[in-house]
């Protein structure tokens, strides 16, 4: 089972097994139109991946998982969403804290402010990753 489906007219166009926001984020850097109106099918949502979904302009949420955070961002953005639990927040890989890029867009509305914090904090995971191998 894929982690993350992309649909348009009932189509699949892109699915990807990467987590995170990495099949959004690595598709709108090339294309930020490459999701527009498309229906979107994903296994974690926070307000990181709502936000991102935001700025693609996409059509409609599937979460398997869907942050507080991230419903409240989707509802005051107008995007129609379906989810199968809502958590208090989407936790970090240890189950320690929040989610790096939840925290990272806590408290931005804007989209594109978003995408800038998230891209941010993955650079400054993957050189904390770099620095332990």
């Amino acid at each position: 089972m894929n982690k993350f489906i992309a649909r348009r007219d009932n189509k699949i166009f892109y699915c990807s097994n990467e987590i995170g926001v990495k099949p959004i984020l690595s598709k709108l850097n090339e294309n930020i139109n490459f999701y527009k109106d498309a229906d979107i099918e994903d296994t974690v949502v926070g307000k990181a991946a709502a936000s991102l979904y935001v700025l693609a302009r996409i059509n409609f949420v599937y979460a398997h998982t869907l942050s507080e955070s991230a419903k409240t961002y989707l509802e005051k953005n107008n995007i129609p969403f379906k989810y199968d639990e809502l958590v208090k927040e989407i936790r970090n890989r240890t189950n320690t804290g929040m989610c790096p890029l939840e925290k990272s867009v806590i408290d931005i509305d804007d989209p594109v402010l978003a995408k800038e914090a998230i891209e941010d904090t993955v650079k400054i995971l993957m050189s904390k990753k770099k620095s332990q191998v």
